[in-house]
């Protein structure tokens, strides 16, 4: 009979990384800008309690319309410098930006932030792209889930001149 709770037990926390869901969240979910104009969109991760220790973003974002101006990591993530884990393709729309936090993390915390600059009128959508992945302490991927941020660039306003009138009374 002890054995049989020990084994229960045992699968029950093996399972624990198996049913864990780990969310990343770009935000806001809806930007309106100009052309022209540069903008930061925050991502956050969410472990809903699970441990995580490694994290690799992967996001999509028209090129025609956004490029990305720099990513910054956030507080203790230490940076994955290699080939095929940090990469910014504006011409493909492409980022790529992996990460591990010493000792890892369960609760939320943020990854860091991409900001970008609009590039010209129209419409599209930054997303999470295939390949994003969130590790647990088993190296297993916990990430499951989307995240999207929808962008709206509007015709940048040149700016006006007004000519002043000046009197002199002498």
């Amino acid at each position: 009979m002890k054995k049989y709770i020990i084994t229960i037990v045992a699968g029950m926390l093996m399972g624990v990384s198996a049913l864990a869901v780990t969310s990343i969240i770009l935000t806001p979910a809806t930007i309106n800008v100009k052309a022209g104009q540069i903008f930061s969109v925050p991502v956050s991760i969410n472990p809903q309690g699970v441990k995580n220790y490694t994290v690799e973003l992967k996001l999509n974002y028209p090129a025609d319309l956004l490029q990305v101006d720099s990513f910054t990591f956030d507080g203790r993530w230490m940076a994955v410098g290699q080939p095929g884990y940090d990469l910014v393709d504006n011409a493909n729309g492409v980022l790529i930006k992996t990460a591990g936090y010493p000792q890892g993390f369960s609760s939320n915390v943020q990854f860091g932030t991409v900001t970008f600059q609009a590039q010209k009128t129209g419409t599209g959508v930054i997303t999470l792209a295939s390949g994003t992945t969130a590790l647990d302490q088993s190296n297993q991927n916990v990430f499951t889930g989307s995240s999207q941020v929808a962008v709206s660039v509007a015709t940048s306003v040149a700016p006006t001149i007004s000519k002043k009138t000046v009197i002199s009374t002498q």
